[in-house]
């Protein structure tokens, strides 16, 4: 038999096995989708979707806090949002940073934390003193990732400290709690670095 004779048979056998697998995947899939199955199928999936709020919702949520706590109007700050609970929404984050000697002293500045819902915000609690950076680890405390801050500029040692939900909110006074051992941050997101 003859070279070119070989070369077409077994490029007709070739494309013969691809049709023939086309034929049999289209064949599986139309049966994947026959219209004969029912809306209670548990197989169905659910339409549930999350929506982030915008940023303008957050600076909304700020300007109340800032306005129910009689807090100065000028208030400077920066935010950073965070999935903190793992719901799909972006928490966020604002650490408050002036007027100097309202948020912020010798002994460091405030931090909010607040949840995020499908379009606004409320306000978990509010965190003083601490120091940036602020480093936010994968572990958890009751649903919510843990935070480690800095503690300085008072009359004790400075350390890091690890802040854990309790189910409520994060501790209100790090500069109560024990020192944080790690000292490698490797796996953390790190934010307001020049804070």
């Amino acid at each position: 038999m003859d070279v070119a004779k070989v070369l077409f048979i077994f490029k007709s056998m070739h494309l013969f096995k691809i049709i023939a697998l086309l034929l049999i995947t289209t064949a599986m899939l139309s049966a994947c989708s026959s219209g004969d199955r029912k809306s209670s199928d548990p197989l169905t999936p659910l339409d549930f979707t999350f929506s982030d709020p915008n940023d303008a919702a957050l600076t909304q949520a700020i300007a109340e806090f800032v306005q129910t706590t009689d807090s100065p109007a000028a208030t400077g700050y920066d935010y950073v949002r965070y999935d903190l609970n793992d719901d799909g929404r972006r928490d966020a984050l604002v650490y408050l940073k002036s007027p100097y000697g309202y948020w912020c002293g010798t002994h460091g500045c405030a931090l909010l934390i607040f949840k995020a819902h499908d379009k606004h915000f409320t306000l978990i609690n509010a965190i003083q003193p601490l120091r940036a950076p602020v480093y936010i680890s994968a572990l958890k405390s009751k649903g919510w990732k843990n935070l480690v801050v800095r503690v300085s500029g008072r009359s004790n040692k400075a350390k890091d400290v690890a802040m854990l939900f309790n189910g409520q909110q994060y501790p209100t006074n790090p500069s109560k709690l024990p020192p944080f051992p790690k000292k490698n941050y490797n796996g953390y997101t790190r934010i307001f670095m020049g804070n």
